[in-house]
C-alpha cells in the first residue's frame, strides 16, 4: 500500500500497489517478488506468452507457484464479455468433476502477462473474483499498467468501468525494449496526451470549479516530460530509455489510483481518441492503437488551444495556455522526427469524433469551454484542417 498526506481537498492519498520492478532480468525475480502466492494463475495471449509468458510459466512450476495458464488464442481487441468470461471460467479447470459440496477451488493471484488489452481483461476479472493481480508488462505501448479503470466494450459502446489495481507491476527491460515498434510509439503517444489533459484538469479547476491536486498534477508533468527528453533514443531501444517510459506510466497510473478518477492521465484528447476507435468498431474495422489515436487527437486539442490562445481576451486562460505551449511544440516536433504515424485522416472523420466527445462523458474540457463560449463548430473545423496539414 501506497499512501501519502498532500495539501489537497483530498488529504491523503492511498494506493494498493505493493511494489514494483522495472529492470533486466525481472522475470526472473517473479518468486521473490511474489513470494506471498502459491496458486498464481496465468493468463497470456499467443505473443505475449510466447515472448515472456512460457519463462513465467516455467519459473512458477519450478517454486511450485504455479495454478494453471489460460492462453487466449484470438486477436483481442477490446475487453469484453467474451474475454472477462473466458478469463473467469479458465480460472480452474473447466472440465473437472463436480463436487456439489463444494465451490471450485480458485488460484489467489492473477498474474497478466502483456500491455493493453490482457492487462485491462486481467484486471476486470480480479475485480469481478475479488482476487488480486500483478502484471508483467511486455510493451512499453500504454500508461494503465497501473490504473484502476477498464475500457470495456460492451452494449454497443466503449467505456471506462471500475476495476482493480494490481499489487505488483514487474517490467522485464530485456522484453520490453524487444516490442514492436509501433507499440513502443503508442506509448509515448499516450503519456504526450497528459499535457492536454492537465491543461483540460487545470480549466475545469478554474472554470468549472472542479477538485484538483497540484502535486499530483506536478508529478505527472514531471514524468510525462521525462518521457519526451528519453523519447528520441527509444529508436536505439536503449533499456535506460524504456525503463523512464515505464516508470512514466507508473506516476500516471498512480495518479489515477490516488484521486479516485482518471484526471491526472486524460481529458479531451483521449476521448476524442475513444471515439474514433468507436467508429472503427462500428464499422468493422480493427481500431488502430490506442497511444496512436491519443497522440493525434493531442496534436488536434493543441492546436484548439493555440488558436483560443490567439483569440482570447481572458488573460488568466492566456497565462494557462502559455505555460502548455512548449510542450505541445515540442510534441509536435517529436512526431514530425520521428515519423509518428497518423491514425485518422478522412476529414470528416475527424470532425464527427470532436463532435462525439463532446456528448460521449460528462467532464469539463476545452470542448465544453468552446461549447459554451460558442466557439465549437468553428474550432472543430479549423483545427481538424491545421491537423489535416500537418499529417
Amino acid at each position: 500500500m501506497i499512501e501519502f498526506t498532500c495539501g489537497c481537498a483530498q488529504k491523503k492519498h492511498r494506493a494498493p500497489l505493493e511494489g514494483y520492478d522495472i529492470s533486466q532480468g525481472a522475470i526472473e525475480k517473479i518468486p521473490a517478488i511474489l513470494k506471498d502466492y502459491h496458486r498464481v494463475y496465468v493468463v497470456a495471449d499467443q505473443n505475449t506468452y510466447r515472448v515472456a509468458g512460457a519463462r513465467v510459466e516455467a519459473i512458477l512450476k519450478e517454486h511450485g507457484m504455479h495454478h494453471a495458464t489460460h492462453v487466449i488464442d484470438r486477436n483481442i481487441v477490446l475487453p469484453n464479455f467474451e474475454t472477462l468470461g473466458e478469463i473467469v471460467l479458465y480460472a480452474h479447470d473447466h472440465a473437472a468433476k463436480s463436487n456439489i459440496f463444494e465451490y471450485s477451488p480458485l488460484p489467489d493471484l492473477i498474474l497478466a502477462v502483456g500491455s493493453g488489452t490482457i492487462n485491462d481483461s486481467c484486471r476486470l476479472a480480479s475485480y469481478r473474483l475479488h482476487l488480486p493481480y500483478a502484471v508483467v508488462g511486455t510493451a512499453p505501448s500504454m500508461d494503465g499498467y497501473a490504473s484502476a479503470g477498464t475500457p470495456f466494450l460492451h452494449d454497443g459502446t466503449k467505456s471506462t468501468v471500475q476495476a482493480t489495481t494490481p499489487k505488483y507491476i514487474i517490467g522485464d527491460l530485456d522484453v520490453l525494449k524487444d516490442a514492436p515498434w509501433d507499440m513502443i510509439l503508442a506509448g509515448i503517444g499516450d503519456m504526450f496526451g497528459k499535457y492536454t489533459g492537465l491543461l483540460d484538469w487545470e480549466l475545469a479547476r478554474d472554470y468549472s470549479g472542479e477538485y484538483f491536486c497540484d502535486k499530483i498534477a506536478a508529478d505527472v508533468l514531471d514524468a510525462t516530460n521525462k518521457c519526451l527528453e528519453n523519447g528520441y533514443a527509444l529508436e536505439q531501444r536503449d533499456p535506460v530509455s524504456i525503463k523512464n517510459i515505464m516508470e512514466g506510466f507508473l506516476v500516471t497510473g498512480l495518479g489515477m489510483a490516488f484521486t479516485g478518477n482518471s484526471r491526472p492521465a486524460s481529458g479531451s484528447e483521449h476521448i476524442v481518441a475513444h471515439a474514433w476507435e468507436l467508429f472503427d468498431l462500428e464499422k468493422g474495422r480493427s481500431p488502430h492503437l490506442h497511444g496512436l489515436e491519443v497522440c493525434e487527437a493531442t496534436r488536434l486539442i493543441a492546436i484548439m488551444y493555440q488558436m483560443l490562445l490567439e483569440e482570447t481576451d481572458d488573460e488568466h486562460l492566456k497565462r494557462l495556455i502559455t505555460r502548455y505551449l512548449p510542450y505541445f511544440n515540442a510534441v509536435e516536433e517529436f512526431c514530425i522526427k520521428m515519423k509518428v504515424p497518423p491514425t485518422v485522416t478522412d476529414r470528416q472523420e475527424i470532425l464527427d469524433g470532436i463532435h462525439r466527445a463532446l456528448i460521449m462523458r460528462d467532464r469539463y474540457t476545452i470542448l465544453f469551454y468552446l461549447r459554451d463560449h460558442g466557439k465549437f463548430e468553428e474550432y472543430a473545423n479549423r483545427a481538424t484542417d491545421l491537423l489535416l496539414e500537418r499529417l
